[in-house]
């Protein structure tokens, strides 16, 4: 057999071109290729080659993913309701501790002889606050 004629090498025409080059064939097409059709990254299966078992294999691993899928989404459930309970009796506890400061350091400075506008607006807050709280009481959803 005759060894296939290599394209005569010739010298670039670019003094930054490097490696051979070869002249291209005018009746070949330098259009880009079509993509309309994806190229398949994995062979596809014959429908005859699938037994019943590889079936039945494949729904339960797709039963233990589901699965598992569903105890990690309970698990971020209760992780989260855990930490929004622990945000609330924090904020609770530095509310209810701010307002004893409040108080313990009006009650340190005066002694049992407030002046009438603290008395006024110590009372006007307790009572908006206990009214405030019980209109949100009553309008909570999950009642």
């Amino acid at each position: 057999m005759a060894e296939p004629k290599k394209p005569d090498s010739r010298v670039p025409s670019n003094p930054y071109v490097t490696g051979s080059t070869k002249k291209l064939n005018p009746s070949h097409s330098t259009e880009p290729v079509r993509r309309g059709v994806p190229e398949t990254t994995r062979p596809v299966t014959r429908p005859e080659l699938v037994t019943e078992g590889m079936k039945a294999h494949r729904r339960e691993i797709e039963r233990r993913k589901r699965q598992a899928a569903i105890e990690k989404l309970h698990k971020t459930q209760q992780s989260e309701d855990a930490l929004r309970v622990f945000w609330k009796g924090l904020a609770w506890a530095v509310l209810v501790l701010g307002a004893g400061a409040v108080y313990w350091g009006l009650q340190h400075k005066y002694g049992n002889k407030w002046p009438m506008w603290d008395v006024w607006i110590f009372l006007a807050v307790a009572l908006f606050g206990v009214f405030g709280g019980l209109l949100w009481w009553m309008n909570k959803k999950d009642l």
